[in-house]
């Protein structure tokens, strides 16, 4: 990475998250905190949380599906889900 900020708070992220399973459910909001530049704390602070109360979201992986839409417009992002039918 060039920007040493970026690395120092990638190495920060990654350490809450090693271990994990492939899958990981937070792993979309943990890309956009890594391509924006953006710390846990930052991100707590956008959503109104603490910043303990965000790591924890991050450790534990499982959040409602209202925090993380609450996560992803705080990054500027929308969260779009979509069904459709399985082909038979």
């Amino acid at each position: 990475m060039d920007n040493p900020d970026k690395a120092a708070k990638v190495r920060n992220v990654r350490h809450i998250l090693t271990g994990k399973k492939k899958g990981w459910r937070l792993r979309p909001v943990f890309d956009i905190l890594i391509d924006e530049n953006i710390s846990i704390s930052e991100l707590a602070r956008r959503c109104g949380m603490a910043k303990q109360s965000m790591s924890a979201r991050f450790c534990v992986d499982d959040c409602r599906l209202s925090e993380y839409e609450k996560m992803v417009e705080a990054l500027g992002y929308e969260l779009k889900m979509v069904i459709t039918k399985k082909e038979a």
